[in-house]
């Protein structure tokens, strides 16, 4: 039995299997073709300076860097940011008051703790710059000069500006308050502080010394006469004067020992501001006028025995028409713009 072998037959294998393709330099993507993830970079990565962190509210420490004596008045100007200085001076202040400082400075010396000492330098916080306006300056040189326009004039007998310099200043301190206004706020340091203090005493000693002389000047009590305590003490008829004036202060006008005409003659006294005081005789009738802005008038009669009672015009020893009709006579006008008037008369001898 014939056996029949297969023809075999081989095929080249390079024509018949897919042989992987080798890829060239065209084909292989490059950096520009290939989307890489992207890294994230040095920028990209939040930092602490950028990460928000929770506010921490300032704290009040007694300053270990400004201080004399516990460092009180220093750590409350840190905290506020204020001049140590002014803390010092309302201290002072109040100490003034009854001790009233010293207590409140002893409290806060022991509640309230000195700033922590980590071994590293304090900060100083940025603090608003100092101001160099001259607007402080130019008012305080002007405050000074009208205070002393207003002294020298109602010394020298004839304040005749106090009440219009005293408008004019109000209205220049309303002027330099709106150029303040517009300045930016600059740090308030001891010097500021001094000066503004200055200028408000300055400023309420030209409004009162103002509104004071204005008042007096309405009273129509002449502003002339000297100051200071003055007396007179005339003891015959060519002695006596017409007119007593005294600005301000004290005056006593002592007519007792004058024996005065049946005629009578005419005296006038006053003061501006103060007290006046005049002693009579016993027997003369005097046609009196007093007239006082601001005060009160007292009239006395002084007995023998230093007994004061009512006074009278006419001496209760005349009592009939011809006694009266010889007796001496005086014309007695006595004014006072704000103060006091005594009119007294003397003990029959």
């Amino acid at each position: 039995m014939d056996v029949v072998a297969p023809t075999s037959y081989i095929e080249p294998m390079d024509e018949h299997f897919d042989t992987p393709v080798t890829p060239t330099d065209d084909d292989v993507p490059t950096d520009e073709h290939v989307d890489t993830p992207d890294t994230p970079t040095d920028d990209d990565v939040p930092t602490d300076e950028t990460s928000p962190s929770p506010a921490t509210p300032p704290r009040l420490y007694r300053s270990s860097a400004h201080h004399i004596i516990g460092g009180v008045a220093g750590g409350v100007g840190e905290r506020f940011d204020i001049d140590p200085n002014i803390v010092r001076v309302v201290f002072v202040v109040l100490a003034a008051l009854g001790g009233l400082g010293v207590a409140i400075y002893l409290a806060m010396w022991v509640l309230i703790p000195r700033t922590p000492d980590d071994g590293s330098p304090v900060p100083d916080r940025e603090r608003p710059p100092v101001s160099t306006s001259p607007w402080l300056l130019i008012a305080l040189i002007v405050g000074v000069v009208v205070a002393a326009v207003i002294f020298i004039t109602a010394i020298a007998g004839g304040p005749r500006f106090g009440s219009g310099l005293a408008f004019s200043w109000l209205i220049f301190l309303v002027i330099v308050a709106i150029v303040w206004l517009r300045v930016p706020a600059r740090r308030l340091t001891f010097g500021r502080f001094f000066s503004i203090v200055f200028l408000a005493i300055v400023s309420v000693v030209i409004l009162v010394s103002g509104a004071f002389l204005g008042f007096l000047a309405s009273t129509g009590v002449p502003l002339t006469g000297g100051n200071g305590s003055r007396a007179w003490q005339p003891t015959t008829i060519t002695q006596v004067r017409s007119t007593y004036r005294t600005q301000f202060g004290t005056a006593n006008l002592n007519l007792s020992n004058v024996k005065f005409p049946v005629a009578g003659v005419h005296v006038t006294a006053t003061v501006s501001a103060g007290s006046l005081h005049i002693e009579l005789p016993a027997n003369v009738i005097v046609n009196l006028k007093t007239h006082v802005g601001a005060g009160q008038v007292s009239l006395e009669t002084m007995q023998a025995n230093y007994y004061f009672s009512d006074f009278h015009a006419v001496p209760t020893s005349l009592t009939t028409a011809a006694s009266r009709a010889k007796a001496p006579h005086l014309d007695l006008d006595a004014e006072v713009g704000a103060g006091n008037i005594t009119i007294t008369r003397m003990a029959p001898k």
